[in-house]
Parts: C-alpha cells; structure tokens; sequence
C-alpha cells in the first residue's frame, strides 16, 4: 500500500519519529558547511499549507536529484521527522521530481499554491463599495483609474513573499481589512481627510502588482520581477499613482500628499520608506498598515501552531509569541 501524501503543518504536527511523504515546492539550494568542515545542502520545500528550511548531507541518497532540480520545480519529499533544538526536523530521504502527468493534475497542484480562506469575489465587491464612498471625485477617479487598469491582477496578487499575506488573493484581503479599519476610526480623527487616508489606504501596496510575479496555480511562492528588484513597491506604486492622477486630472497638490502616503508607508527609511509619513493621512495609513501586516501574521503563526507549544518566534513582532489563547471563554 503506498504511503499517504500530507501537508507540511501536519508533518510538523506527527510526533519525533513519524514518516512523512509531501507535495512541495522546491526553493533555492544552497551550500553550506556544518561544523566539521563538511559540506551540506539547505533549502526550503512549501506548500499551501507552511513552508520549511531542511538540511541534506553529501551521503544522502536525496542529493543527486536535488542538484539536477530547478528551484521553483515540484517535487514528492519524504522521510522522517525528527526533532532539532526543540522543533520539528524534515530529515529527508527522498526527493524525487514531479512527472509531467502529475504536474498536470489541478487537484495535486492545488497542493502547493496557498489561498486567501475568505472569498474573492465578496472581497472585491466589499473593496469596490469603500471606493465608490470616497467623497472626493478627483481621487475617488485617480483609484478607480488605477485599479480599472491593474484590476485582475491586483484582485488576485499575493502581499508579500512570507511575512503576511503570502498567498493568492492576499493584496486584496490586506487592502480591505485596511480599508474597512479606515472608514471605522476616521470619525474619531477629524484631521485625518477621509477621501485621502481611504485613496491611500486602497493604493497603499498598487506597486506590488509589478513587484511581484504571480502566484500561478502549482507555485507556492512568489518572487521579485526586474522591477521589484529595481525599484521597489512604494516606487512602483507612485508612478502609477502619478501616471492616473495626471490622467484624471487630479489637482497637483493633491497627487502630491498621495504619492506620499504610499512613498511613506513604511514609516522609516530603515523600513524602506522613502521618506517618514509628514501628513495626518501618511501617518494614518502607515499606522493601520503595520497594524493589519502584524496582527496577520500573528493569526497565520497561530493556525499553524502545533499542539503543546507555548511560545513560537515571530519575525513580524521581534520576538516570541504566546500560542495558548486566553482563558476568557470564548
């Protein structure tokens, strides 16, 4: 009887010991050298379910396959899981490359590509309501512009390559929650403009659309264009910006703050601003974008929590997250 394929959360969840056989993605391989001076292999396999960074030694019967496989490609791993400093160890024993019959089974592939759990098509309708509430024309025109243009792809791009929002539909599930937060607590700061704090926050990450390769059915990770890597997403997003607003019409002063909403967002230049949020809207959004990105991050670590574990490290927070909910009731 042949061994069942699972997911890497729940090959990470199966106790020291178990066996394992996984559909993933292969990512770059890398060599490096253990203590003793001698060489081994370290990549990451990923799926939609997680992802995770495993170790092959030169006497591995995995290693010849593994440096004839292109990154990217889809691969069937198995072997045992063991455990390393307290965390679940893939310790690899096959790796062997996916057949062109197989890569052509959606129901396999679907394995691999990660999805937003909320639907699109209720998403996109919920983000196309806020947009036509902007009470501004002009910038109400300059995000209707953009978007009539970048629709499909925006609707269906990913947010990030790991730290929130990795996933297909992701860019529209961040964009709407920070668009719903804004039209909540916009009556309480009546100095923050609604149609600019709501224009940027719906055009705050446009730029990713060219940052980032699709996330196509099969992948389970995007990666950086020539222009990601080039210029980046706040860049990328400006110009767009500044590209519709001339289209429109849009007063100069008024393109102006909204450029800089999206060429701020990042709040400081060690971030990767381009330059510190100097307007109540640029603060506004930046503070609502970091707020959505950390707190999504924080319910991706908890879905993908095993069983018994208190404490997991959290790189969107800096630190060390208490898994075990709150004894509240609910």
């Amino acid at each position: 009887m042949s061994e069942a394929v699972i997911s890497l959360r729940e090959s990470k969840n199966s106790p020291s010991g178990s066996r394992f056989l996984c559909i993933c993605a292969l990512g770059d391989v890398q060599t490096k050298s253990a203590k003793n001076g001698s060489p081994y292999y370290e990549f990451v396999i990923a799926d939609a379910s997680d992802d995770a960074k495993v170790r092959v030694f030169g006497d591995s019967p995995a290693k010849a396959v593994l440096l004839t496989v292109k990154p990217g490609s889809p691969v069937r791993v198995g072997g045992v899981m063991g455990d390393f400093n307290g965390r679940p160890e893939f310790r690899v024993e096959t790796l062997v490359p996916l057949t062109d019959a197989e890569k052509a089974d959606p129901q396999l592939m679907g394995r691999l590509t990660p999805v937003s759990q909320n639907d699109p098509l209720k998403m996109r309708a919920d983000l196309n309501a806020i947009i036509k509430r902007i009470p501004h024309e002009g910038l109400r025109a300059t995000v209707e512009s953009v978007l009539a243009e970048q629709e499909e792809r925006f609707f269906e791009a990913v947010a990030a390559m790991g730290m929130h929002h990795a996933y297909r539909h992701g860019l529209l599930e961040h964009t709407l929650r920070m668009a719903k937060c804004a039209e909540a607590l916009l009556p309480l700061y009546p100095k923050v403009d609604a149609s600019l704090a709501v224009a940027g926050t719906v055009l705050h990450d446009i730029g990713k659309v060219q940052e980032y390769t699709r996330l196509e059915p099969g992948m389970a990770k995007a990666s950086f264009t020539r222009a990601g890597n080039l210029h980046g997403h706040l860049v990328l997003g400006a110009f767009l910006v500044r590209e519709h607003a001339t289209k429109v019409g849009l007063d100069i002063s008024l393109r102006e703050r909204l450029e800089h909403i999206l060429l701020s967002h990042h709040t400081m230049r060690e971030y990767g601003a381009c330059q510190t949020p100097s307007t109540p809207e640029a603060v506004f959004v930046a503070r609502l974008d970091d707020m959505d990105a950390k707190l999504s991050a924080i319910e991706e670590e908890l879905r993908k929590a095993a069983p018994g574990v208190e404490f997991a490290p959290l790189r969107a927070i800096d630190g060390q997250l208490l898994l075990t909910p709150p004894k509240t009731g609910r």
